[in-house]
């Protein structure tokens, strides 16, 4: 991990974010900032309302005793205060793998966001991540769908992350780094689908798709065989949770990618299905996926990887339907505001648009 960082054992884990105090962040910070000696005063402010689904923000404004030492701001990453959302992060383990990604994986990884230090607490749950600040970053709005050019983007950098993990290289030593049909994940996912789906359905009533509410039905049904497939090799590091909420982009709009908390060992597809399915709008994605599919596989070659394109539709299309789960157990599962609670609205009118495009109900 960048700069260090260990589980709880070794520094305790703050359950909110009033005991991120000076003294505590002066050890969490001091393996990767020594020269900067201790922070004096630190001021927090919320941060990102609307946008972490399963998790609470708060920026960081630190102050040094040894003037540009360390950062001046950075970003406390922290369990989310709602009991729903906790519990469904806790069922999946999400802070335990979004911690132990960014302490084996995160510095080796060029799209993820640098981490400063990373805690775990096994008896409460607890987690914490202090990140770079990505302010100066620009971002765009995953309601408003992403720029045609900046999926293009998004694309490209995915077939370079998933290039150098590709056929599972480097990932044999992290055996925390769950396959996507692990069973410690499939069963609470089906649980979660099953125990939200009812509320959903009810709540979209006609504005879904008959073929969409049938697909719901049977969805629970179809999980195993969908996450068989996305775990058929070549395997790569996936992100889990690739939306353009948690894009930040630079200059010639670099790629940075936040919220590593769903990564896995899948096929990369399961990054394109759910990016492309859920972050355009519906009217970009039907016109734009088949050619990005085919921009992902010409980069993929650039790398001396033959992914064939028919397999790759074919990846897509199963990704893009495993990837109904996260509007329906986020719409009814988590602890939403205003504008999260839209987002899952709006992701769930394009995911069905997406599956009836697609055929997907015809899926087995």
């Amino acid at each position: 991990m960048a700069g260090g960082g260990n589980l709880s054992e070794e520094l305790h884990v703050p359950a909110d974010a009033s005991a991120l105090t000076a003294a505590w962040l002066t050890e969490a910070l001091r393996p990767a900032h020594p020269e900067a000696r201790a922070v004096t005063a630190v001021r927090a402010e919320p941060l990102g309302a609307g946008y972490g689904l399963l998790g609470a923000l708060r920026r960081l404004h630190l102050r040094w005793e040894r003037r540009g030492g360390g950062p001046v701001t950075l970003v406390a990453k922290l369990a989310a205060p709602g009991p729903h959302s906790r519990a469904v992060a806790a069922a999946l383990g999400m802070y335990r793998n979004e911690v132990r990604f960014h302490q084996h994986l995160g510095a080796a990884t060029p799209l993820a966001v640098r981490c400063h230090h990373a805690g775990f607490d096994e008896a409460t749950g607890d987690f914490v991540l202090l990140l770079d600040d990505m302010g100066g970053a620009d971002a765009s709005d995953q309601i408003q769908g992403c720029p045609p050019e900046r999926a293009e983007a998004v694309v490209l950098a995915l077939a370079d992350h998933h290039a150098a993990s590709w056929d599972e290289a480097g990932l044999s030593g992290h055996r925390w780094l769950r396959r996507i049909d692990d069973p410690t994940l499939v069963a609470p996912v089906i649980a979660a689908f099953a125990a939200t789906w009812p509320a959903v359905r009810e709540r979209a009533g006609d504005g879904l798709p008959p073929e969409v509410r049938a697909l719901g039905d049977r969805f629970p049904r179809l999980l195993p065989a969908l996450v068989a497939e996305l775990a058929e090799p070549p395997l790569t590091l996936a992100h889990g949770d690739c939306r353009l909420d948690n894009m930040f982009f630079g200059p010639g709009d670099q790629v940075t990618l936040c919220d590593w908390q769903l990564a896995d060992r899948s096929r990369g597809a399961r990054d394109l299905g759910y990016f492309l399915s859920q972050s355009l709008t519906a009217e970009d994605r039907a016109r734009l996926e088949r050619p990005l599919i085919a921009c992902y596989c010409a980069r993929l070659a650039t790398h001396g990887i033959a992914y064939d394109r028919d397999r790759a539709w074919q990846d897509y299309r199963v990704a893009a339907l495993f990837a109904f789960l996260y509007p329906v157990v986020a719409g009814a599962g988590l602890d939403l505001d205003e504008r999260s609670d839209r987002l899952t609205q709006v992701i769930l009118e394009r995911c069905a648009a997406a599956l009836v495009d697609l055929g997907c109900e015809g899926w087995r």
